[in-house]
């Protein structure tokens, strides 16, 4: 599979439209699909939703718009729902922290493709959640720290993504560093949903210092990959790999890989890893 070329001069919802296309371009307009994205009874759930403390929307993948958004938003976040379905995603990742839009562009995003792709060919999409955080504009300006929890309700016949259901919760009162979480997690075959990837991506506060790239690598050695594996999978050189390593290790002042690693799972940085 080629890979996916992130542009840093992307907004976000550039960054998704690209992604859509990249990863899934729809070939053709199925009626059959259309028929499914208009079947949801909204009455039915915004009653539902009225009192919860969670706020949901339904995302239309194709025309990149939302189908629904419930209307507690005007209790967490104090925009009428109708400001999200109007606005669509220029106006709700126009609220996104600006220290946490590169990182979710560079990294959060890309991943949620790439597992979009490879449970599509599995036949599996639905099975497939995800659960990141970053911190949204409130309408009197403060931000909050949402924890967003997704997955897919509808997909075309190619088991690639029509509609998700999206549930935002206002956890700031429960949120204890800067770190943008994210994991992917799957239902298996005892129908229990296990976690398949955990990474924590600091913003610019980190206390480390570590770059984007160097988080990356970090990353993946976690993972266990050797350099030349790395190497591979970022398209750089193994010396620059070994170049990166070096330097971390520096900054953080350890002596080997494995006290970097440890360091950087004891500070949030990275958490436990586990691969498809």
């Amino acid at each position: 599979m080629a890979r996916y070329k992130f542009d840093e001069s992307s907004s976000i919802p550039e960054t998704i439209k690209s992604l859509t296309q990249f990863f899934f371009p729809f070939k053709s307009d199925d009626k059959k699909d259309e028929k499914e994205v208009h079947d949801f009874d909204h009455n039915e759930l915004n009653n539902f939703y009225a009192n919860a403390p969670s706020v949901a929307f339904i995302y239309n993948h194709k025309s990149t718009t939302y189908d629904y958004f419930s209307p507690n938003i005007k209790k967490v976040m104090g925009y009428e729902n109708s400001d999200f379905q109007n606005g669509g995603l220029k106006f709700s990742m126009s609220l996104v922290h600006p220290d946490h839009v590169k990182v979710y562009n560079r990294h959060v995003l890309p991943l949620m493709f790439k597992y979009y792709s490879i449970y599509a060919f599995k036949g599996k999409v639905k099975d497939l959640v995800f659960s990141y955080t970053f911190r949204i504009k409130r309408n009197d300006g403060e931000y909050i720290w949402a924890l967003h929890y997704m997955n897919s309700i509808r997909v075309n016949k190619w088991g690639l993504p029509v509609l998700t259901l999206v549930n935002i919760t206002d956890i700031t009162a429960l949120k204890k560093d800067q770190g943008i979480d994210f994991s992917v997690s799957v239902k298996e075959e005892d129908s229990i949903t296990k976690t398949i990837l955990s990474r924590v991506f600091p913003t610019k506060n980190n206390t480390l210092h570590f770059s984007e790239r160097e988080i990356e690598i970090l990353s993946l050695m976690s993972e266990g990959k050797r350099s030349k594996e790395i190497a591979d999978e970022l398209c750089i050189s193994k010396h620059t790999v070994s170049t990166h390593r070096k330097n971390m290790m520096d900054k953080a002042n350890v002596k080997n890989s494995y006290e970097l690693i440890h360091l950087a799972r004891t500070k949030g940085i990275i958490t436990e890893t586990k691969m498809i």
